[in-house]
């Protein structure tokens, strides 16, 4: 008899909502989409604009922004992102066994200021997320929206999300939202909901013109603005909650830090220790070094073809790397995700090669073991 093959756990796809995932919204916060002769897609709550991309192009691997007259439109988006049924074949062709979903368009609400639109849109997002999830539940898990224009209501839907839809993660991103940063004592019912629930928090940056991002003050490249944002956007997040002391005040909370490459953690981590030295004083609540938090509490996830990832994994504790497939994203790998990571990892042991294929998402996620029905075999 030979040992099973490693469980393989995407820490980071998306789904592409349809329209008519916001038909429960009431018609006053109800998000509205209207294209325009250039191909973008502009999605408007209200009067204010939350993003305006072409949604097919966005939501199809290897599509390109730089050509408009191949710009697709939503309907025209890589069906599995909103279809679960296309998406579990694309997973069997790819050998994913699990996945933990994170939103297309719902990334961009952070630039709503109405806390009551942001609540509406939260439950229904996370309603329609749930109905995606429930044709393969021991394969497809959501990560919840939170509306943290409230944060009293984002601990609530946190709750419910976890509680009665079976939610094993919720987002954040990095971002401000209403002035407020991550590390603002306003989030402090989120953090406690979270560590209570024992609900994962993926950090999760995207592009955007439209809310405060690290970059965008200097001149617009797409290309420029994509690399700094994901990475240093996600940086000063791994700073501040550490700085401030959230995972001090919350040690039970487990984060990961998502999409914005790996090869930072180290580098920010000796960086983050070398300034405490100096300047911890100014941190008075860090009680440990940054790198103590992390190895604590922070996961990390690696692209799938990112060289430096069997260099660094025993600087930043083999146990605390994940991946992410991006499907169905432009820039995602697809096909041969999987493949591509295997081929990065194929220099490390078995043992670690198991842990980040999908033992360590399972774990920072504590997904249910995987059915051995013929649903869940590849």
């Amino acid at each position: 008899m030979t040992d099973p093959a490693p469980l393989v756990v995407d820490a980071d796809g998306h789904v592409v909502e349809p329209v008519s995932a916001w038909d429960p919204v009431p018609q006053a916060h109800r998000p509205a989409l209207h294209r325009d002769r250039g191909g973008y897609e502009h999605v408007v709550v209200g009067a204010t604009e939350i993003l305006a991309v072409p949604l097919g192009t966005l939501a199809t691997p290897g599509a390109r922004f730089s050509d408009p007259t191949t710009f697709r439109s939503l309907e025209e988006a890589q069906p599995g992102g909103s279809d679960p049924k296309a998406r579990l074949a694309d997973m069997d062709a790819e050998g994913i066994d699990q996945a933990v979903l994170f939103p297309s368009v719902g990334l961009y609400f952070w630039a709503l200021e109405d806390a009551q639109a942001a609540t509406s849109i939260a439950k229904a997002y996370n309603d329609w997320l749930a109905s995606y999830c429930a044709a393969a539940p021991n394969r497809l898990f959501g990560a919840a929206m939170p509306p943290v224009q409230d944060p009293r209501a984002a601990a609530a839907e946190l709750r419910r999300a976890h509680g009665q839809l079976g939610f094993p993660a919720v987002f954040v991103r990095p971002n401000p939202c209403c002035g407020r940063s991550l590390s603002d004592p306003a989030y402090e019912p989120i953090w406690e909901a979270a560590e209570e629930t024992g609900v994962a928090v993926g950090v999760h940056e995207g592009s955007s013109v439209i809310l405060p991002t690290l970059g965008s003050d200097r001149p617009f490249n797409p290309m420029v603005l994509h690399a700094v944002s994901h990475s240093f956007e996600q940086m000063l997040a791994c700073a501040q909650l550490i700085a401030f002391g959230v995972l001090e005040r919350h040690p039970g909370l487990r984060v990961v830090f998502l999409e914005s490459s790996g090869g930072w953690a180290p580098f920010w981590l000796e960086r983050l220790n070398e300034q405490a030295d100096s300047f911890g004083e100014f941190c008075p609540e860090m009680k440990l070094e940054p790198s103590e938090y992390f190895a604590r509490q922070c996961w990390i996830s690696f692209e799938v073809d990112e060289r430096t990832l069997p260099v660094l994994a025993p600087v930043i504790g083999e146990e605390r790397i994940v991946w992410g497939s991006d499907y169905p994203h432009h820039d995602a790998t697809f096909p041969g995700a999987v493949d591509a990571l295997r081929r990065t990892t194929a220099s490390l042991d078995d043992e670690t090669r198991r842990l980040v294929l999908g033992a360590n998402a399972a774990d920072l996620y504590r997904l249910p073991p995987l059915a051995t029905t013929s649903e869940a075999v590849r």
